[in-house]
């Protein structure tokens, strides 16, 4: 199938007019547009873009849940729902998360299909139980607990546990992160670390920091912290670009500290994401939702109730320039988790994971393996 009269934000993410030629699920040749493909007389069909941009598809990689569903649910219909929801809002990738509970309920959520008909699931984030209590966030405190290889090995991290949040400050730390460092993505996050301790949980194998500002020590000057420790090291972030739980002055300021090549927008959606007001469950406790913003009884705010599509909007609307904004969505977030073989770029190779737009602010289409997504 070849994909015509469009503008395609490249593996650079320059914009270009490319056609794009796609067979068996993977983008097999971008040629411009006067210029024939072998591939295409071989695979046959057209489609007519109209003029329109195509981006490649957003990766959320922190997200709980949406649409009265969640990872903790361990229920395979509602992370479908989940999956079909987060396509229609242009990601076409991401990791569903899990809370700070039992092992055993953590363990039913890692055993879950996940054979979706939406946007791929890439893995598993492993958000707690290793975290600092004194920053548990919208986690409960009775179930944080010191980290160990035994609970973490018997998550079988194999069957695709890509992110680890800890707190680098709690009793075992800095061990566990060495020896597990090779296996996952061990971020810093519901931390109390100084910048001491920050610098060497990166040393030990750190590689980003969990939903930046928040439910961490804020940056100050005689008191730098473990986002000045980040910055130093050259690590990654993620930032939860909704303006609820982050400033768009601070989003900004985010870019300009991490670059697009380090920083990630995530969405940190829970199960009111996508529906009204009311009252809603997260790990465990009630989350009540008013003006879309999500915090628990004693007022903590409670995960979002957003998508990575709007933070991009948002990232945009903030001063942060389109492609740049663009690759923190898609391409940065495939890199830190390891998938950017076949994922996050419109380049010969990669999956056919594309989304169409109407100008730069909506959503016309989303094609997912090269596929019209009609979920």
């Amino acid at each position: 199938m070849r994909f015509t009269n469009c503008t395609i934000y490249d593996e650079q993410f320059s914009p270009v007019r490319r056609d794009l030629v796609v067979r068996d699920g993977k983008i097999v040749d971008l040629p411009r547009p006067d210029q024939p493909s072998a591939e295409h007389l071989e695979g046959g069909g057209s489609v007519d873009l109209g003029g329109r941009c195509v981006i490649p598809g957003l990766i959320d990689i922190h997200i709980h849940g949406a649409v009265a569903a969640d990872t903790m649910d361990a229920d395979f219909a509602g992370l479908d729902r989940i999956s079909h929801y987060l396509a229609r809002h242009g990601v076409t990738g991401f990791l569903p998360t899990t809370m700070t509970v039992a092992v055993e309920d953590i363990e039913a959520a890692f055993r879950q299909s996940t054979a979706v008909g939406g946007a791929e699931v890439l893995g598993f984030n492993m958000e707690g139980p290793f975290i600092n209590v004194d920053r548990k966030g919208a986690h409960v405190a009775e179930h944080v607990r010191p980290p160990t290889l035994e609970e973490f090995d018997r998550y079988r991290p194999e069957r695709g546990i890509r992110v680890l949040t800890i707190a680098p400050e709690v009793p075992g730390a800095l061990d566990f992160i060495e020896a597990v460092s090779d296996r996952v993505v061990c971020s810093i996050g519901h931390s109390t670390a100084d910048y001491d301790t920050a610098l060497a949980a990166i040393d030990r194998g750190a590689r980003s920091l969990t939903h930046t500002f928040n439910a961490m020590p804020p940056l100050l000057h005689r008191d730098p912290g473990l986002i000045a420790a980040a910055v130093r090291r050259g690590i990654h972030a993620e930032i939860i670009a909704d303006t609820i739980h982050v400033h768009p002055a601070m989003i900004y300021c985010a870019w300009k500290l991490f670059g697009p090549e380090r920083l990630t927008l995530i969405s940190d959606s829970m199960r009111a994401g996508g529906l009204v007001d009311g009252e809603y469950e997260l790990g465990g406790q009630a989350i009540f939702v008013r003006g879309g913003v999500a915090r628990t009884a004693d007022g903590t705010i409670g995960g979002g109730t957003s998508t990575v599509w709007a933070g991009f909007r948002n990232a945009v609307a903030a001063g942060i320039p389109f492609a740049e904004a663009l690759r923190m969505a898609s391409l940065t977030p495939a890199e830190l988790i390891g998938v950017q073989d076949r994922k996050g770029s419109l380049a010969v190779g990669r999956d056919a994971d594309f989304v169409v737009l109407d100008g730069r602010d909506k959503i016309h289409s989303v094609y997912i393996a090269g596929r019209l997504h009609a979920g």
